[in-house]
């Protein structure tokens, strides 16, 4: 868990400091983005059989876009707590975020598309409806560096439990009868 801090000087000489989070990777996203890697590979390689000029353009293209973007995605997606904003970028996409239009920030699992290459993640809402999902390694400090009153804990899974096993009870209860 590496917490990057940088100080950024600015044209006037203001010190700016920069706290940087590197993204969780999940294993299902690393082995999703390396099969589509192979995938590129594989059909850069019969295009390159096949031969021909269309095909050898092709196939570079294919290499570079199909094995690039995910590599980039992979390597480049950070979020960077600045004083005054939140910066988040993930390969060629980048989002800037003023921390003063922060509402909330929650946890959330999902697989909706984001810059956040796992599972869980946090939600966090900004602006007019708006909302993204990122997934910080070190998810205390990012919250703490953002406002750790706009963090929503959800309720806890005992409570979900506690209804189901009273529902499964008034089902069997009704059985009985």
């Amino acid at each position: 868990m590496i917490n990057f801090n940088f100080a950024l000087f600015t044209l006037l000489g203001t010190v700016e400091i920069m706290h940087v989070f590197k993204s969780r990777i999940d294993k299902w996203v690393l082995v999703c983005l390396v099969l589509s890697i192979i995938a590129c590979l594989m059909g850069s390689s019969v295009m390159l059989k096949v031969g021909g000029n269309l095909n050898y353009i092709l196939a570079a293209v294919v290499i570079m876009v199909g094995t690039g973007f995910p590599i980039w995605i992979l390597t480049a997606t950070e979020y960077r707590v600045l004083d005054d904003k939140l910066e988040i970028l993930s390969g060629p996409f980048a989002w800037s975020i003023a921390i003063a239009d922060i509402q909330s920030i929650q946890p959330a699992q999902n697989v909706m598309t984001s810059p956040a290459l796992a599972f869980e993640r946090l939600e966090i809402k900004y602006g007019e409806n708006k909302a993204i999902y990122v997934s910080p390694e070190n998810e205390s400090e990012f919250i703490r560096l953002l406002g750790k009153e706009k963090f929503i804990a959800l309720s806890s899974n005992t409570d979900t439990q506690v209804t189901r096993k009273n529902s499964k009870k008034k089902k069997s209860d009704r059985k009985s009868l």
